[in-house]
């Protein structure tokens, strides 16, 4: 409701919206305009997405051809991981092999939960947390493109190759015992040798991130048993490494700490104090020759170490002359500099009082001059002319 007096009823001001509102159709094109806006940022954002999903499964090809380095890679990480006792795959997924029920849920969980949970959540801060889209979207761009960059550069096998590879390793490929398997003949999106690191335990960190950041009610906590389930369905299933989830998760983290408002602030202002001196730098101090360090003449200035000599001032004089003036009877002037004086007064004619401002430099000038006639003179008085004396 809106009063007469360009105040609301709960005393704040009026806004054009809300007096559009009260008017019956006159906020109607700008409610379009809005929507349209919306809808074309919503648009582009899955777009963007899309983009990075089509470059994920673009990243599978450039496993082609190099089986053979991942299942070296894969024994390689079996051994890191033992070298710092972390737990045995094979051990934990023994203790789901009494259960074929339990296999086949963890084998649906893998294939059915990864993308479709990613997506819903995507579209959820998207069209109804708007506030927190800009830093979720960059946590997720950024995690998943590192990620994907160390898939190319460091492809490595999952543990359920690696009963052929290494004596005493019995972990079994419950997809393709117990079903179902999410490496069919079809697939063109999956990368079997991607399993560093893992995206599913990444994603769902940033999941579990998400909603308990953004919602501010008790049961936001239960996210956290996401990224827990995800964590024990990979090890069972033998599609993922332990070393594979920590550095899947520390990856999410890391954009999680880098996208902080207050850390995004102080990157900020040292890219400035880092570019301030560079700016502050005259371009003098800066025109040296390269590989010397010597200073270069610039164009149409004087050459280096040159004495620029004075210019006139606005009253005669030579600029530097002027405050050695100011100062008085103690100034130094330099060696051949010459300064006026006026001529002496006749005899028995007093001579004509100085200005004050004056009186201390011409003062100096006598001194100077008649230091031949009146070398016993005070040195530090002014002293007085014969005419005056004579008086």
């Amino acid at each position: 409701m809106v009063s007469t007096t360009g105040q609301t009823l709960m005393g704040g001001p009026v806004r054009p919206a809300t007096l559009a509102r009260g008017s019956g159709r006159g906020d109607r094109p700008g409610r379009a305009a809005g929507a349209l806006r919306s809808s074309a940022f919503i648009v582009g954002q899955v777009v963007l997405l899309g983009s990075l999903y089509w470059l994920y499964g673009l990243g599978r090809h450039f496993a082609d051809g190099r089986e053979l380095v991942a299942l070296h890679h894969a024994k390689r990480v079996w051994h890191i991981e033992r070298l710092f006792d972390l737990p045995n795959e094979s051990s934990i997924q023994s203790l789901a092999l009494h259960s074929s029920h339990l296999l086949e849920f963890a084998n649906r969980f893998y294939i059915a939960v990864h993308f479709p949970a990613a997506i819903i959540f995507l579209l959820w801060v998207l069209i109804f947390q708007r506030p927190a889209w800009r830093r979720v979207r960059t946590v997720i761009m950024a995690s998943t493109g590192v990620a994907l960059l160390i898939h190319i550069a460091y492809p490595l096998a999952p543990p359920r190759f690696l009963p052929r590879l290494v004596p005493g390793v019995n972990l079994v490929d419950t997809g393709a015992v117990f079903g179902p398997s999410p490496y069919g003949p079809h697939d063109t999106v999956a990368n079997q040798y991607a399993a560093m690191p893992s995206l599913h335990i990444g994603w769902s960190i940033l999941e579990a991130w998400g909603v308990i950041t953004i919602l501010r009610v008790r049961a936001r906590w239960l996210a956290v048993l996401h990224p827990i389930i995800t964590t024990v369905v990979v090890v069972i299933t033998a599609n993922h490494y332990w070393l594979d989830g920590i550095i899947g998760g520390g990856l999410v983290v890391a954009a999680v700490q880098l996208t902080r408002p207050e850390v995004q602030a102080r990157l900020r202002l040292w890219a400035i104090a880092f570019r301030l001196p560079v700016r502050a730098l005259p371009a003098a101090a800066m025109a040296c020759a390269p590989g010397t360090g010597a200073p270069v003449a610039l164009a149409g200035g004087p050459p280096p170490g040159a004495i620029i000599q004075d210019r006139p001032g606005a009253a005669g004089r030579p600029a530097s002359a002027v405050p050695q003036a100011r100062k008085g009877p103690s100034a130094d002037v330099d060696a051949g500099a010459t300064v006026a004086r006026a001529p002496d007064p006749p005899d028995g004619v007093a001579p004509r009082a100085a200005p004050p401002q004056r009186a201390a430099a011409e003062d100096a000038d006598d001194a100077g001059g008649d230091a031949g006639g009146d070398a016993g003179g005070d040195t530090e008085g002014v002293a007085a002319p014969e005419g005056a004396a004579g008086t």
